[in-house]
């Protein structure tokens, strides 16, 4: 996969914009045997907390616990239960699910590994499906069905009626719904951390060893774009 291919199929597909695109594409180059190759595959991303793998997944296992990659299905009835008799998601909903799936792999995992990196993925994560499978970036709302499809069948649920946002979702619309997520949450962060609305962006470009490592990477798209 290269930056280009992503950012249109991304696009087209999703609505997704150039700065996530670009943004996750990086970390995925650096995870890339040759970084400076211009590719990478999904899995250069599978490594275990780099570059954005990591514990309490909504629907992977922990790499301590099994094989992280494919989707394992009780990890994710907890998270999605949280919605039962829901038609539609929410962010306070998400939140508690989220929450969930952390308190029990920090309990199951005796290798768990949780902190601000992994954290700001997690609720990203969140963000993420909350954004591509509702109508827009902005409310949380999608249906559930949506959802499950997404997750548990691993396709686009164009058959049930979903379409694309109509918006782009950015990273600036993932980070200010990172932000609602954290403060849905009863999660409690340490002492002097706080999540803010570019935390999202930041965690991404410190993966990928700073802005100027990232526009090597990238081969100039990401300073193009602002990161």
């Amino acid at each position: 996969m290269t930056i280009p291919h992503l950012i249109s199929g991304l696009a087209a597909g999703l609505n997704i914009g150039a700065d996530f695109t670009t943004a996750i594409s990086g970390a995925g180059l650096l995870s890339s045997p040759n970084p400076l190759g211009g590719s990478f595959d999904l899995d250069d991303l599978s490594q275990h907390n780099f570059p954005i793998e990591h514990d309490a997944s909504m629907s992977r296992q922990d790499a301590a616990l099994g094989n992280p990659q494919p989707f394992y299905n009780p990890n994710w009835q907890q998270y999605i239960s949280f919605f039962a008799g829901k038609a539609q998601t929410d962010v306070p909903t998400a939140a508690k699910a989220k929450y969930a799936r952390t308190q029990d792999s920090q309990k199951r995992n005796p290798e768990f590994v949780y902190g601000l990196r992994e954290a700001v993925f997690s609720y990203g994560e969140n963000a993420l499906y909350l954004q591509t499978m509702g109508s827009d970036p902005l409310s949380g709302k999608a249906k559930v069905e949506y959802v499950r499809s997404l997750f548990e069948k691993e396709k686009l649920p164009f058959e049930l009626g979903w379409r694309p946002s109509v918006l782009p979702i950015t990273l600036p619309s993932l980070g200010a719904m990172v932000v609602e997520l954290q403060a849905s949450s009863p999660e409690p962060l340490p002492e002097g951390v706080k999540i803010v609305a570019d935390s999202y962006k930041d965690v991404f470009i410190a993966v990928a060893g700073g802005s100027n490592i990232l526009g090597n990477l990238t081969a100039g798209i990401s300073e193009a774009l602002g990161l």
